[in-house]
């Protein structure tokens, strides 16, 4: 609990207190002593000249206070801590006997008009201000003082004879004990507050520094770990890499082409394990004191030249051109080479990683008389201000996300930072976002500044710079020869410099998988796992990734988690989201292995999910399975498409039949008429005889003719409709149709079933109200249900047809009086291809088509029907006011 809020304490604290209380009124009672025993006799001068009838009595009270006074220092000096448990009763006793002898002298003197009360006001405040009283010990000191130096008046002893300088003194008197009061109550509170906050300020800084020791000693303990594991890591490490070496250099051993090329890999990321591991080994050391340099004079510009000639044909690779500008040696520099060797690659290194492709780094060196600056520039992306801060911390990057376009472990800039300042240098920075980055270092010339215990003292003899790695030293063990090596000196520069990817396989296979890695070595390892059955093809980025599969559609797709740009999770999103690549199936590959992950990814639509390291018969067996389980998908969606042909052939039979039966009926009687017209002639019969057949005849062609017309017109509709449902056509603009001289022109259209005579009644009550469509599309759906009403209609039954205004919406009814629809059947009404007709007989497409052209003129269509009494179809659509600029069709 805060200081200032507190009303009650614990009793630790109360006790704790007490005794700083008790500490600073032992102080106080010093300082009272020391004072009274000084000042009180001092002032026996006064004396003289106001009470010179009792200077004997007023100098032996005056003595007394100061005897009092001594003996009370001495027993401070002999017994402190006795004195502490009762110094607040010392101190009372003291000050009110001071207070005593001054109203004695104020008796002694004019009684209660004597100036002699001020002494008592000197007493009142030199109280107040030097102890620190409880508030009801400070009233009752005041209180004491006070009845000491009325008691007389009370008993009647001394009378006052000026009542008006009598009452000055006492309202004085009163006044400063009031004030004194006020002032030890503030005091005592405030130093209370002040007690306790520093209290809390003491315990939280007592658990901050314990809670720091902990931190260290965790610190310690992880950097023992570290260097333990790594050095547990390192002979594992040299296992694999020397038996490898030794095998590829072995001429006994032949090996194809795909061979050497697992071999080359496993020993490149040997290599970049065994530099991270010691990276990790130096920094421990650097952290407990134990790294030592191995200094020798050096010629810093043939080390900075070394370094630029091995780089330069790598930096082509990313197409990034490297100058080196250096000045000639001015002087001795004392350097480990080595290990500033591994400060300029791996500024370097990052400096090739962040440029972009056709940028331009350079390597620099300046010359001064009591130091050398060396530098690396790049035109990257530059660095941001709120990066910077921290651009040389251990295990920290500009972008750590999961989306990072540039991997690395945070170690690089850290070590260079760690490795200068142990040569008594220093290293800066100096970046802009988007026109690049500098790092600059400074070292110190001559080695008089090279701390003692940072020094090797196995140092070497010093050694001419060409000398530095000649082959005339002595011979080294297996593992040093590795470590000095230039593949893996500038074995960061090769990283950073990648570009290389495994070539595509076979286009001509059977299926394709598509691999997205922003690891180079895993999309090569991938591809020469997957390539000889399948064609891979491969992408280093999310972005990119996402494109390669929309334009080719792979079988399978094996993505990253962690990729930059776009990760793996908003990839499969992007990909479930399309209606082309929804069903493609996914395997995501991932370091990261938290439940939470896992579910993120299931989630998003992954169907296998591999934690690295992966075994290579893992993911060829993953691919397999959903290669498999994706062709018997693919296996009974065929069969459903088979099926569902069949069901619309059969209906397209029968709705282009029927018409077509219409049309051969009519052009039969029309051929009848012609060739009794033909026979008419033929005999030579009169003229008037056969206009009188024609005439006779002239009704039922025409009829025949119109009913020909309407078979005509129901076989276009009918492959209008297909085309709709497939989305054909172009688009058009919806404009204003009136709903009645719909209904009137589809009357002229609809046909009935001929063996059946079937009453037909329209009623219209909506003139003049229309309605934003699409005329065609308006047509087509009273057409529709029209039609299907008179099918389902009885014969001699009844079809009736209403239009009606509603308030804001216009509404049209289609019922007839056949056997009405099931009620399983309702629900499913609406759904395309779903007919309760025989195949032959229907296409179940028209009230699915007429459902989804009324919901996009924003209305409604809804069905009532009852078994054995038939149905009716009501539509509702919003009426459209005229528009001054858009007339109806006519």
């Amino acid at each position: 609990m805060p200081a200032a809020t507190r009303t009650t304490m614990p009793p630790r604290d109360a006790e704790a207190f007490s005794r700083h209380l008790q500490q600073v009124n032992c102080a106080s009672l010093w300082y009272v002593c020391a004072l009274g025993g000084c000042l009180v006799p001092f002032f026996w001068v006064l004396d003289i000249y106001t009470v010179p009838d009792w200077l004997g009595l007023t100098f032996a009270l005056r003595l007394s206070t100061a005897s009092v006074a001594a003996a009370l220092l001495l027993a401070l000096r002999r017994w402190p801590s006795r004195m502490a448990r009762q110094v607040n009763h010392w101190g009372f006793i003291y000050t009110a006997y001071i207070a005593l002898v001054i109203s004695v002298m104020c008796w002694l003197h004019e009684g209660y008009e004597s100036p002699y009360y001020a002494g008592l006001n000197l007493v009142i405040v030199g109280a107040g201000l030097l102890f620190l009283w409880r508030f009801r010990v400070a009233i009752l000191f005041c209180a004491t003082i006070y009845l000491t130096y009325m008691v007389p008046l009370i008993l009647g002893r001394i009378p006052i004879r000026e009542p008006a300088v009598a009452l000055g003194n006492q309202f004085f008197l009163i006044g400063t004990v009031v004030i004194i009061l006020a002032a030890q109550y503030y005091r005592y509170r405030m130093e209370r507050r002040w007690f306790f906050a520093r209290l809390d300020l003491e315990r939280t800084k007592q658990s901050l520094e314990e809670a720091y020791q902990r931190s260290m000693e965790l610190d310690r303990l992880k950097s023992n770990f570290f260097s333990s594991v790594t050095h547990e890591l390192r002979t594992p490490l040299t296992m694999i890499l020397a038996p490898l070496e030794a095998l590829m250099e072995d001429p006994r051993w032949t090996a194809d082409a795909l061979q050497r090329e697992y071999l080359q890999a496993i020993r490149g990321n040997a290599l970049r394990l065994l530099k991270l591991i010691n990276d990790l080994l130096d920094l421990a050391r650097l952290e407990e004191k134990y790294l030592r340099l191995r200094v020798e004079n050096t010629d810093m510009a043939a080390l900075l030249t070394e370094v630029v000639e091995y780089s330069r044909p790598l930096a082509t690779r990313k197409d990034i051109a490297i100058d080196l500008d250096v000045d000639e040696p001015g002087g001795e520099m004392w350097v480990d080479a080595e290990k500033i060797e591994r400060v300029v690659v791996n500024l370097l290194a990052n400096a090739l990683k962040f440029t972009s492709p056709g940028g331009r780094v350079c390597v620099w060196s300046r010359e001064q008389p009591d130091e050398l600056l060396l530098g690396v520039r790049d035109n990257g992306p530059g660095i941001a201000a709120e990066a910077r801060r921290w651009v040389f911390e251990r295990f920290r990057q500009a972008d750590g996300s999961v989306t990072r376009r540039y991997g690395g472990t945070g170690i690089g800039l850290a070590l260079a930072k760690e490795l200068v300042e142990l040569h008594g240098g220093c290293i800066t920075v100096t970046s802009e976002v988007g026109i690049g980055s500098e790092f600059v270092v400074r070292l110190r010339r001559g080695r008089h500044h090279l701390a003692g215990d940072a020094l090797d003292r196995r140092q070497r003899p010093s050694s001419p710079p060409a000398a530095r790695r000649s082959d005339d030293r002595e011979p080294r063990e297996w593992t040093r020869q590795l470590l000095e090596r230039k593949d893996y000196r500038f074995l960061d520069i090769e990283q950073a410099t990648e570009r290389r990817v495994a070539p595509r396989g076979e286009a001509s296979r059977a299926t394709k998988v598509v691999v997205i890695e922003d690891n180079v070595e895993i999309l090569r390892f991938l591809s020469l796992q997957l390539r000889d059955r399948h064609s891979v093809y491969l992408a280093p980025d999310g972005t990119r990734g996402l494109d390669l599969v929309r334009r080719e559609l792979p079988d399978v797709i094996i993505t990253d988690y962690m990729m930059p740009g776009m990760d793996g999770v908003a990839l499969v999103e992007a990909l479930r989201g399309d209606a082309a690549t929804s069903g493609i199936p996914i395997i995501m590959l991932t370091a990261r292995n938290d439940v939470a992950d896992r579910l993120l990814v299931r989630r998003a639509g992954a169907d296998v999910y591999l934690t690295k390291p992966f075994s290579p018969q893992e993911v060829r067996a993953a691919v397999e399975q959903l290669l498999e389980r994706r062709g018997q998908q693919v296996s009974v969606v065929a069969k459903e498409q088979v099926r569902s042909l069949e069901v619309i052939s059969a209906g397209l039979a029968h709705e282009i039949n029927n018409p077509l039966s219409y049309i051969a009926n009519a052009v039969q009687v029309l051929g009848e008429r012609i060739a009794t017209i033909h026979d008419a002639a033929a005999q030579g019969m009169p003229l008037s005889a056969i206009q009188e057949i024609i005439v006779g005849s002239q009704a039922k062609s025409e009829r025949m003719l119109a009913v020909a017309l309407r078979g005509v017109e129901r076989i276009r509709s009918v492959v209008d409709l297909v085309r709709h449902f497939a989305q054909a056509g172009y688009p058009r603009e919806p404009v204003l149709v009136k709903l009645d001289e719909v209904v009137e022109e589809v009357a002229s259209l609809v046909i009935s079933p001929p063996d059946r005579e079937i009453q037909t009644d329209c009623d219209l009550g909506a003139p003049g109200v229309s309605v934003r469509c699409l005329p065609g599309e308006l047509t087509q759906v009273v057409r529709n249900l029209w039609q299907n009403a008179l099918e389902a209609a009885r014969d001699g039954g009844r079809v009736w047809v209403r239009t009606r205004v509603e308030g804001l919406l216009v509404s049209l009814e289609v019922g007839d009086d056949g056997p009405g629809i099931p009620p399983e059947v309702l629900p499913r009404i609406f759904t395309p291809f779903f007919t309760t007709k025989a195949p032959g007989r229907g296409m179940g497409l028209g009230l699915s088509i007429a459902h989804q052209l009324i919901t996009r003129f924003d209305g409604t269509v809804t069905v009532d029907s009852q078994p054995g009494e038939g149905a009716v179809f009501r539509v509702r659509l919003p009426v459209a006011a005229p528009s001054s600029s858009q007339a109806p069709p006519s």
